[in-house]
């Protein structure tokens, strides 16, 4: 059967599936809101109010790092992602349920990182979130500068989602240059990436969470965005379509598969697809239009919920980081462990990856409720790797031999003007300006931290 065919045959089942196994009705209930990749982020926060949980500490904590500069971004909250570009930073902008302030993804001018300056929005729809957002210096006959991709998701019921543009040459004057719309009632693009392949095609990623078990479409899309005034969906991937691996089954106690990030590698020859419950899946896209499955790392031994988050490799590519994104001790009870680690495999053969070790902080092995502690990113420089931990902060770490940490930044508490999140630290973003070798936080509610290892 072809994979149209294998899609088409399996609606009906897959509809059935999700209402047994989600508890969602397989009509009107498939609506994307029920579905939400922050779903445990929610159910934290939920629960933290409810018990009125407040700082783990006072902060802040510099261990081995110097405070160089903040920015509370205006102050509005809700930050999300941090990407660094040249003398710019870009922080993206979260939003779910009924609270999205669509303030936009912030540009701050970071060339004096003591005192950094927000210089202009990257903006977004009304009803949307904008959590993710990379930014690659290209060079096409169409379109040569820097180039923006956004990743748009409706999180308070807007139906425009998809990837947005913009021509950020001039951070100081962003210029959209268009939307990418991802298919009616998929939920949109959470995170993304961008590259320029060698043969001069710009290629921007999506992962666009729970679309084939709502829509039956690609999870993993691909985007051609060489002309980044007119982007064209070139090909993508799906965890049923292409693997015949059913994304309403799953592992730990959240029991669903779907795409939560996408990362390219190998000069934008391969993509990494970060599956909730489903593992990390390597892509051939020599072809971008046709993805070629390589093979799937999954967390062993497993004492983790499965919540594959994001990945990053090291070491030119013979490493891979994997970050799940594990919420156990709300969510799971003490029979999951506790909250998430990073994992590190080896990946000389990508379709046979081996286990090689975990690194986790002493917080994140317990079952502490009182913040977030979880590993979200990680960044890799050198032998260093640098892990946005939420409440733990930047946790900066050696993997040469056994992995141990070199030190943490956690940021003081501070409130979230929504009143959403608990007056916590939750760093989110992580991002390593290679240039001047100073580490860049996003905390959801203090919003950009800059700081320099010692």
């Amino acid at each position: 059967m072809g994979r149209l065919g294998a899609r088409v045959g399996s609606v009906i089942a897959l509809l059935l599936l999700v209402q047994l196994t989600l508890g969602v009705p397989a009509t009107a209930g498939l609506a994307p809101d029920r579905f939400d990749p922050n779903a445990g982020l929610v159910r934290w926060a939920e629960s933290a109010r409810s018990e009125g949980i407040n700082a783990p500490s006072t902060g802040p904590i510099a261990d081995h790092f110097e405070i160089v500069g903040h920015s509370d971004l205006g102050g509005d909250g809700f930050n999300a992602d941090v990407w660094v570009h040249g003398d710019f930073a870009y922080v993206g902008v979260w939003g779910s349920g009924e609270i999205c302030p669509a303030t936009g993804v912030k540009v701050v001018d970071v060339s004096d990182p003591s005192a950094p300056d927000v210089v202009s929005v990257l903006s977004n729809p009304e009803g949307t979130s904008a959590e993710d957002v990379v930014v690659r210096s290209v060079d096409t006959p169409s379109f040569k500068g820097d180039l923006a991709v956004v990743g748009i998701q409706h999180a308070c019921g807007a139906r425009r989602q998809g990837l947005r543009f913009f021509d950020v040459t001039d951070p100081t004057r962003p210029v959209m240059l268009a939307d990418w719309k991802s298919p009616a009632r998929a939920p949109g693009c959470h995170e993304v990436d961008l590259v320029q392949r060698d043969d001069g095609t710009v290629l921007a990623g999506c992962a666009d969470p729970f679309a084939e078990l709502i829509v039956g479409k690609d999870e993993v899309v691909l985007v051609d965005a060489t002309d980044p005034s007119n982007p064209q969906k070139i090909g993508g991937w799906a965890l049923l379509a292409d693997l015949g691996q059913n994304p309403a089954k799953g592992v730990g106690c959240g029991q669903v598969a779907f795409a939560h990030s996408v990362r390219f590698t190998d000069g934008g020859e391969t993509v990494y697809a970060s599956y909730w419950d489903a593992g990390t899946i390597n892509l051939d896209i020599s072809n971008p239009a046709a993805p070629q499955f390589v093979g799937t790392t999954k967390l062993q031994p497993l004492d983790e919920d499965g919540d594959n988050h994001s990945m990053t490799t090291a070491e030119g590519g013979k490493l891979i980081m994997i970050n799940p994104e594990d919420f156990s001790p709300v969510e799971c009870g003490s029979r999951w462990g506790g909250w998430g680690e990073v994992w590190i495999y080896n990946n000389e053969n990508p379709s046979n990856t081996r286990f090689l070790a975990s690194f986790s902080t002493p917080n994140s092995d317990s079952g502490r409720t009182d913040g977030f502690y979880t590993v979200h990113n990680t960044e890799v420089s050198g032998q260093d790797a640098y892990s946005a931990w939420y409440s733990d902060g930047i946790v900066w770490w050696g993997f040469k031999g056994v992995p141990g940490m070199k030190g943490q930044f956690v940021p003081a508490p501070a409130p979230d003007p929504h009143g959403f999140f608990p007056t916590v630290p939750i760093m989110w973003g992580v991002a390593i300006d290679q240039a001047t070798g100073l580490i860049l936080g996003s905390d959801i509610n203090s919003g950009l931290w800059i700081v320099r290892p010692l």
